[in-house]
């Protein structure tokens, strides 16, 4: 069976609401992501599928650059996801490296033409997504 790094961000905005969007192909709401492009940190991939889907620069809230020694050039600490789960799809998985980041401003540029929104969690877990998104919702809003 063959495997492929994936990421997914769930975004907040000032207000806490989060960010999802309708997947075009799994006719589901989910927070951006994709895969991670080979020679790709898995930090950049979610920094870099965020900007490709919604146009938001972000920032991670569970990024632990400040603890970064300025002066080690060999070593440094990345943004550190809130979970990361194995997902079967059948003929492959998913190793789902999932974000918590914080929106830079509200304004969506929606560059990929989905159906995209800002959600209460209550109202995200309303919506037509995955057993495991809500799990996700529900994790997410004990951090908040």
């Amino acid at each position: 069976m063959k495997f492929d790094r994936a990421v997914a961000v769930y975004i907040l905005n000032k207000d806490n609401k989060v960010l999802l969007l309708l997947h075009k192909k799994l006719c589901s709401w989910l927070p951006p992501g994709g895969h991670v492009e080979d020679n790709e940190l898995i930090h950049e991939a979610a920094i870099r599928e965020v900007e490709e889907e919604t146009g938001l620069e972000i920032e991670f809230i569970y990024n632990t650059k400040d603890i970064n020694d300025k002066n080690d050039e060999k070593a440094r600490i990345l943004p550190h996801p809130i979970l990361v789960q194995l997902e079967d799809l059948g003929d492959h998985y998913h190793e789902d490296f999932v974000y918590l980041a914080r929106a830079k401003c509200d304004e969506i540029i929606n560059l990929e033409n989905h159906q995209i929104g800002w959600f209460s969690i209550e109202e995200a877990k309303k919506l037509d997504t995955f057993d495991n998104v809500k799990r996700h919702l529900d994790h997410i809003e004990t951090l908040i």
